[in-house]
């Protein structure tokens, strides 16, 4: 499918790789948002998530400095320092495009994830011998790189507490606390859902109450990303107590 990508005819323009590369990058980053806003509509009618999902453009939020100590086991790296998406440590270098909050809802814990969507600006520059689809893939499934990562253990909870309500419920009320203290407000939020834990109706309350007040405005999509088996071997028996 790639390759009939490449080859494009005109009559007026000559088209050489690099301006393919150019075009096909806007046209990636394009396709990816329009395809989302067709994928996974029913999400938001099933859970009845009618306050959360908003058109409107992100608002520019300075980074603030966190009100307490993080717990050590919570992996929290450096926001952006601007709006333009661009990273403090190389501004020139980097572009983030939108964040990503991964929710894993399993049987016993709940994981909460918040990627970047990051463009290298510099990508051409230093893969200069790479064929012209493995550059044409790279904008079209940009990197995700990890910005936050909690879980309910790491806020005390063990054992069989982990998998119930109340954790994932304060677990997310500190995402979203993090969330805000550290600056990652400052674009689009997707969410995707993963598994049908007992974590899964306490993010949406959380969201939904006003522990969400402040993410709900950016949240421009939601995914369903649990997969379902077809065929295959037989599933193990349904346990009964």
């Amino acid at each position: 499918m790639l390759a009939r990508i490449i080859p494009l005819r005109c009559t007026s323009v000559t088209w050489t790789k690099p301006l393919i590369l150019n075009n096909f990058r806007a046209f990636a980053i394009s396709s990816k948002s329009r395809q989302s806003e067709n994928k996974d509509l029913s999400l938001e009618s099933t859970l009845s998530f009618s306050g959360i999902v908003s058109n409107s453009s992100s608002s520019n939020t300075a980074g603030k400095s966190p009100n307490g100590e993080i717990l050590s086991s919570i992996s929290v790296s450096s926001p952006s320092s601007n709006a333009s998406g661009l990273s403090p440590n190389s501004p020139l270098s980097e572009l983030i495009h939108k964040y990503v909050l991964h929710c894993n809802f399993t049987k016993n814990n709940t994981h909460l994830t918040l990627t970047a969507v990051t463009e290298d600006l510099n990508f051409l520059k230093k893969n200069p011998n790479l064929s012209t689809n493995e550059k044409i893939l790279y904008y079209y499934q940009l990197p995700e790189i990890v910005k936050i990562s909690i879980s309910t253990g790491a806020l005390g909870f063990r054992k069989s507490a982990r998998g119930e309500y109340e954790a994932t419920f304060q677990t997310a009320a500190k995402m979203f606390q993090l969330m805000e203290d550290k600056g990652y407000l400052d674009k689009n939020i997707e969410i995707v859902f993963k598994n049908f834990g007992k974590g899964r109706e306490a993010f949406i309350d959380a969201i939904k109450g006003k522990e969400g007040n402040m993410i709900r405005p950016h949240v421009v999509r939601l995914q369903d990303d649990t997969k379902l088996k077809f065929g295959g071997t037989r599933s193990p028996k349904t346990r009964r107590l």
